[in-house]
């Protein structure tokens, strides 16, 4: 049997980093990843548990593979939801390999028993051993040439109540800056410019007495690195102290995604996010404060355990007081083992389908109208990728700008914008 395979990538930027690590882990051993799923030996499914649509989505495919099955290639479910449904993904859905997050090198020798053995034992791997992965230095996984994402830290320790990541990831902790700065100077080395910070929370990064502000400081100075980035930060670790840190990072683009969930104290509480609104309103208005360029963006949850008219009305309150730049939008999803199982009564799906509906419209008024305010202005964009005959290039905003004519890839322009298409902006090249 050949040895190539092919990943399929669902979920967050933690995933698509995981992607990496998993690819240089199967080239070490001899295998050879190929671009066609056709052309594969193996198939593996890097998947999400965040939601219950996601895990949907992986679950459907897998059933899709397995009605393909033909005893000869290799189907395995890898990530976060391998985790959660361990040997149930096997039985139920004819997963040949099930690996969580913190199983990845061993993926090597259970593959060999795959190949060795007939027939075929399907094999299993899903402890939590607290894995950092040093030593391996994935490749850019992004569809631009010039980004590229770095895990700084894996796991969470906030535990907040609708959440399934700390029981399906762990417990915190944090990569050396050692590890953090080589993995950003291979990906400079082949041409990224923008550097993706990633973390279930990086602002909860220390590693030997280094915090978050100076591993910033640190890649700051790493050779090729243009624009820094990161995501995601917890409001309960939104600190000053931070946000003047951010003030003093000249690479820092200031586009900071900064989940709210709620705008309803009570909502928040039940959630354990360990902040209020008003805490929440201070830092956003202290950043601006700091950093008047910065721009937000946020994640929403609506139809939360005894979400009321008034929760609701309240988080609408905050979309518009606040007018985050955009808002990733989503209905609660019940998740096992975690604490909000528990919280009674719940929202009848239809009622929460409503809310989605009415915050989506409200958010895709607020988006367009802060990209409108852009237009006429001038603004300094990445050239990310051509598209036909046009660039696809992006703001330190994190904006997405047409430019109707080829620019070179990584390049760094003063652009005048000149409209909309939708909701992209449209730029010209200031001559």
């Amino acid at each position: 049997m050949r040895r190539n395979f092919y990943i399929t990538t669902y979920g967050c930027q933690m995933n698509q980093y995981d992607a990496g690590i998993v690819k240089e882990i199967l080239k070490s051993a001899g295998y050879s990843p190929v671009a066609d799923e056709n052309e594969a030996d193996i198939i593996l499914l890097l998947t999400c548990s965040v939601r219950k649509h996601a895990e949907n989505r992986a679950l459907g495919r897998l059933m899709s593979m397995k009605r393909k099955k033909d005893g000869q290639r290799i189907f395995g479910v890898l990530g976060c939801m391998a985790q959660n449904y361990k040997e149930e993904l096997i039985s139920h859905y004819g997963a040949d390999l099930v690996v969580g997050p913190d199983g990845y090198q061993h993926l090597p020798s259970l593959l060999a028993n795959l190949l060795t053995t007939q027939p075929k034992m399907p094999q299993v791997w899903v402890g939590l051993n607290q894995e950092c992965y040093d030593g391996i230095y994935p490749k850019a996984e992004s569809s631009s040439l010039v980004t590229g994402f770095v895990a700084i830290m894996r796991g969470c320790n906030n535990f907040c109540s609708y959440c399934i990541v700390p029981y399906v990831r762990g417990q915190e902790r944090s990569k050396s800056p050692e590890q953090i700065t080589r993995e950003i100077e291979i990906l400079t080395q082949s041409g990224v410019k923008t550097i993706t910070l990633v973390g279930q929370n990086v602002l909860a990064y220390h590693y030997n007495g280094m915090d978050f502000g100076g591993l910033l400081k640190e890649v700051e100075k790493i050779p090729g690195v243009e624009w820094l980035r990161f995501i995601t930060a917890h409001p309960k670790d939104f600190s000053k102290e931070v946000i003047t840190t951010l003030a003093g990072i000249k690479k820092f683009c200031p586009c900071i995604h900064l989940p709210l969930q709620s705008g309803s104290n009570r909502i928040l509480a039940l959630m354990n996010r360990r902040y209020t609104k008003e805490e929440y309103l201070e830092r956003i208005e202290l950043a601006r404060q700091y950093i008047p360029e910065v721009v937000f963006t946020t994640d929403i949850m609506v139809g939360f355990p005894t979400e009321t008219e008034d929760d609701f009305n309240q988080t609408k309150e905050m979309l518009e007081k606040i007018r985050f730049d955009f808002a990733y939008m989503f209905q609660y999803s019940p998740r096992p083992q975690t604490q909000a199982l528990t919280i009674k009564p719940e929202v009848d799906f239809a009622t929460g389908r409503r809310r989605l509906a009415k915050l989506i419209a409200l958010q895709s008024q607020i988006t367009k109208e802060n990209n409108q305010k852009l237009i006429g202005q001038e603004l300094e964009v990445m050239v990310e990728k051509h598209q036909t005959d046009q660039s696809l290039a992006r703001t330190k905003s994190n904006k997405v700008v047409v430019l109707d004519r080829l620019e070179p890839i990584g390049a760094i322009l003063k652009v005048k914008i000149i409209g909309m298409r939708g909701w992209t902006l449209v730029g010209a090249k200031e001559p």
